[in-house]
C-alpha cells in the first residue's frame, strides 16, 4: 500500500474527503500536510483511523526535525539493508537516537507503533523533560517514564476512563495530534470561551493568613477537607499547586467554593531548573496552562493569582555559577510576568528567600537581588523560617530589610514560615514547637510590622504538615 508519510512535497493547502471539520485532528493534520510533514493517499484520501507504522513514524520525524540523512552510519538492522527504499530514514532517526532496533536485532518497519512507543520516541525526539505529576494511569506499569514525559507537556494525556492504553496501536490521526503538540503549544487547548458572571464580586483580602496546598493531589483528591480545614484556621488564601496534566474540571468548583468562603486562590508551580535557560519552555507552559484556564472558566472559578516557588540554590551549580543562575533566574522572571500579563489580570507573586538580600542584581550591582525581585512582582513572600519571632535570628530580624524594599517600592509583603519536620536543622521549622507556638509567635509578628504598610500578613508552609502537626 502506497505510504501517505511519504510526500516529498505539497502543493498548497491540503483538502481531505475523509477529514472533516467534526474529526478530532482536524487541524493538526492540515497543520502538518501544510508544513510538507504528511500527505495523504493517491486516492485523495488521509484515512485518520488507519495505524502508523513505525517506518512511517520514522519518515514523519526526520522530516520534521530536519535530521540528516547523509553519510549515517549504518544502523546494523537485519530487516532494512542498504538497498531499502527507506534506509537513509532508519539510519537518521537511529543515529538521533529517537528509535531502537528490537532484541533480535530488527526495525520491524511494517509494524504499528503502539501509544508506548509513540510516548518514547516523542520524548527522545523532542528531549522532553519529566515534571511530578499526581495523574496516574492504571494500565501503566512499564515505561512509566515515557508516558509521564508526554503527559505532563500535554502531548497525550490519556483516555476519560484513566487510562493510557500503552499497547493499541497509534492511529494516523492520534499521531498527528501528538506531533502537533510537540511542535506547537497552540495546539494544547484546552475548553471554550469562559460565560459573562456579573454577579461575582472579586476576592482581595488584606489580612493575609494563607498556606501552601504543596502537592498537586491534595487540591484534586481532597479539595473539600481543604476549604474546611482554611475555614477552621481562618485561611484566607491557598498557594495551590497545579498539574497540567489535568482537566480544567478538576480546579473550577474547588476555585468557585473558596471564593464563595471569601478565599484567595493562587496557582503555584515552580522546580529549582525554572531558574535556567532550559526552565524556560516549562515556565512559560505553565503561565499558559493558567492563563488560558482562566479564559475559558467565568470569573467565580477564575485563579486570583499565579504564584512561583522556585528556589534555583538547591542545584548543584548554584555555588560555582551564582551570577549566572541569577541572571536567567531574573530573566525568566521577567518572561514571566510579562507574560501573565500580556495574557491576564491575573496577579504575580512568588517565594523569596531572606539571605538573597545580600546578592546583586546581575547588571543592577547597586541594586539588591530582592529589591529588583520585590520591584518586579505584584507581592513577594519572604520565607523567613524561623522558630521564633523575636531576637537577632527570629522571624522579624530576617525579614526586616524585605520589608523595607517593600515599603520603599510600596509593594506588599508575605512572610511565611515552615511546619515541616527538618532534623538537621530543627531551628528553621514549628514542627518542634507546635501549632499553638506558631500561632503565638505569627501574633508576635503581626504586633511588630503592624506600623507597615506593605506588610501583608503570613503564610504557613504547607497545609499538610500544618494539619497533621499537633
Amino acid at each position: 500500500m502506497a505510504s501517505g508519510w511519504n510526500a516529498t512535497e505539497v502543493h498548497g493547502e491540503t483538502n481531505y474527503p475523509d477529514v472533516s471539520k467534526d474529526i478530532t485532528g482536524y487541524e493538526e493534520i492540515h497543520y502538518l500536510a501544510n508544513h510538507n510533514i504528511i500527505q495523504g493517499y493517491p486516492d485523495g484520501s488521509f484515512k485518520p483511523g488507519d495505524n502508523v507504522s513505525r517506518m512511517e513514524a520514522a519518515i514523519m520525524l526526520t522530516k520534521e526535525l530536519g535530521l540528516s540523512t547523509e553519510n549515517l552510519p549504518d544502523p546494523g538492522l537485519k530487516d532494512i539493508p542498504k538497498d531499502h527504499p527507506h534506509y537513509d530514514y532508519v539510519a537518521a532517526v537511529v543515529e538521533a537516537g529517537i528509535f531502537q532496533g528490537t532484541d533480535a536485532g530488527n526495525f520491524e518497519p511494517d509494524r504499528d507503533i503502539s501509544r508506548i512507543e509513540m510516548a518514547a520516541t516523542l520524548t527522545r525526539a523532542y528531549d522532553l523533560e519529566n515534571e511530578p505529576i499526581s495523574k496516574g494511569f492504571k494500565d501503566v506499569n512499564d515505561h512509566r517514564k515515557y508516558v509521564s514525559e508526554v503527559a505532563s507537556n500535554r502531548i497525550s494525556v490519556g483516555f476519560p476512563d484513566g487510562t493510557f492504553r500503552p499497547n493499541e496501536s497509534t492511529t494516523r490521526a492520534q499521531f498527528s495530534i501528538f506531533l502537533a503538540r510537540a511542535m506547537d503549544d497552540k495546539f494544547k487547548s484546552y475548553l471554550s470561551n469562559a460565560q459573562v458572571d456579573p454577579n461575582f464580586e472579586e476576592v482581595d483580602n488584606e489580612n493575609i493568613r494563607g498556606t501552601y496546598i504543596w502537592h498537586a493531589e491534595n487540591a484534586i483528591n481532597e479539595p473539600d477537607k481543604i476549604l474546611q480545614f482554611a475555614k477552621e484556621n481562618d485561611i484566607n488564601l491557598l498557594y495551590t499547586r497545579l498539574d497540567r496534566t489535568q482537566d480544567y474540571s478538576v480546579y473550577n468548583k474547588f476555585v468557585e467554593k473558596a471564593h464563595e468562603a471569601g478565599i484567595e486562590v493562587h496557582a503555584m508551580g515552580g522546580h529549582p531548573n525554572w531558574a535556567l535557560e532550559k526552565g524556560e519552555e516549562r515556565l512559560k507552559m505553565f503561565t499558559d496552562y493558567v492563563t488560558s484556564y482562566n479564559k475559558v472558566v467565568p470569573p467565580r472559578q477564575q485563579f486570583d493569582g499565579i504564584h512561583l516557588d522556585i528556589e534555583p540554590y538547591v542545584l548543584k551549580n548554584w555555588d560555582g555559577d551564582t551570577e549566572d543562575v541569577l541572571a536567567t533566574w531574573k530573566s525568566n522572571i521577567e518572561l514571566f510576568v510579562n507574560e501573565v500579563k500580556k495574557n491576564s489580570a491575573l496577579e504575580t507573586s512568588a517565594d523569596l528567600a531572606f539571605w538573597l538580600d545580600k546578592h546583586q542584581t546581575p547588571g543592577q550591582p547597586d541594586v539588591s537581588f530582592s529589591q529588583w525581585f520585590i520591584d518586579t512582582l505584584d507581592h513577594t513572600t519572604v520565607m523567613a523560617f524561623r522558630d521564633a519571632a523575636e531576637g537577632s535570628n527570629g522571624i522579624v530580624e530576617v525579614s526586616k530589610k524585605e520589608l523595607e524594599f517593600a515599603e520603599e517600592l510600596n509593594k506588599e509583603l508575605i512572610v511565611s514560615v515552615e511546619m515541616k519536620e527538618n532534623k538537621n536543622a530543627p531551628h528553621i521549622s514549628f514542627y518542634e514547637e507546635g501549632k499553638q507556638v506558631m500561632e503565638e509567635e505569627l501574633d508576635k509578628v503581626r504586633e511588630q510590622f503592624s506600623d507597615s504598610s506593605s506588610y501583608h500578613g503570613n503564610a504557613v508552609h504547607a497545609y499538610e504538615y500544618w494539619r497533621d502537626e499537633n
